[in-house]
């Protein structure tokens, strides 16, 4: 299988979600919290999303170019 698409947009929003998740020093640790909740369950939850959304857009950039 060949990667069609080199649009330098798809690879950004492929390897978005793989930085923000290696960020460690920008989420390990549990202060603010919110509801009593730590940030770092908060910030993974929100690279969920990010990942949901960059993959999403990522596949439909790559089918408009297929």
């Amino acid at each position: 299988m060949r990667l069609r698409s080199s649009r330098p947009a798809t690879v950004v929003l492929l390897v978005l979600p793989c930085l923000t998740a290696m960020a460690v020093p920008l989420y390990a640790r549990a202060e603010p919290r919110l509801a009593g909740v730590p940030f770092f369950y908060w910030y993974q939850f929100g690279c969920l999303i990010v990942t949901v959304l960059c993959l999403s857009v990522a596949l439909w950039l790559h089918r408009e170019t297929s």
